[in-house]
């Protein structure tokens, strides 16, 4: 009978769970959040541990493993809009290196399971992360080209006031204005009513003159907004009102040079961003 040590057990389901839930936001576009992974992958070793004392095998139970699933989502992905995606994909990923285990261990001629473990040396278990994660990693680039690039939390304080979002990091948006040379940020009408009334943004749906009309009847905005050329694939070209906030911060860190624009229609139909840059 294999002898199976604790810390060596627990040490490590915290490596694969980390790199499972790794695996995870990088195919939902999540932001990688490592520190709340950490304490997900700490969550579910332990409950590895526990299930090898005999009083504890009820933990074994699909409920228990359902809700340990749940609770070690929540921990790393709580506060995303669309939750159960992650839950979804945290469990086709680890259902995913479970299989690759169970396969590379059957080729490679060894013992397939000890009643409730398959027993997989290291190099067995590593061969086999690779190969799931290398899988994964190809079949998601195209199909989820999109959702790959890189997502960014940000807060924008315009006067007194600030407003929350999140922004898709694209590098195919050159967008910039032309005096100063700073980057623009694309950002939804909708998710500036904090920062500006919604009566004045509503009409951008009446078109940029319109909305520039309105905002040179308020001496305190009139000097903060200019126009910027910009064309896109939709629009073959137009004019973008700009204005430069008082702070701007993404992901937690301060940015100075860059413009924020505000466009009247939907940047991403059906999707969590507000913004792009």
């Amino acid at each position: 009978m294999k002898a199976i040590y604790v810390d060596e057990m627990f040490l490590l389901n915290l490596i694969i769970n980390y790199f499972i839930l790794l695996a995870t936001a990088k195919i939902c576009a999540f932001p990688l959040k490592r520190i709340r992974f950490c304490g997900a992958a700490a969550l579910g070793a332990f409950y590895s541990v526990m299930t090898l004392l005999p009083e504890m095998y009820f933990l074994l139970h699909l409920a228990f493993k359902g809700a340990l699933g749940i609770l070690m989502v929540l921990i790393s992905f709580g506060g995303e809009r669309k939750i159960l995606r992650p839950f979804i994909a945290f469990i086709c990923v680890s259902a995913a290196f479970g299989g690759a285990v169970l396969a590379t261990s059957i080729l490679g001629g060894g013992p397939v399971d000890s009643g409730l473990y398959i027993i997989a040396s290291k190099r067995t278990l590593a061969l086999s992360f690779a190969a799931c994660y290398f899988a994964l990693t190809l079949v998601f680039k195209r199909l989820g080209k999109r959702r790959m690039r890189e997502t960014m939390e940000v807060q924008i304080t315009f006067g007194e006031t600030s407003a929350k979002l999140r922004a898709l990091h694209d590098t195919g948006n050159e967008l910039f204005d032309p005096l100063s040379g700073l980057p623009v940020m694309v950002v939804e009408a909708s998710a500036l009513t904090n920062l500006l009334p919604e009566e004045l943004l509503s009409r951008l749906e009446f078109g940029t003159a319109n909305f520039l009309e309105s905002i040179s009847e308020q001496q305190e905005l009139k000097t903060r907004f200019r126009l910027v050329p910009f064309s896109s694939a939709g629009v073959k070209s137009g004019l973008l009102p700009v204005f430069r906030p008082d702070t701007l911060e993404i992901n937690g860190k301060a940015e100075q040079d860059v413009l924020i624009g505000i466009c009247g229609n939907k940047i991403c139909p059906d999707s969590e961003f507000s913004a792009i840059f």
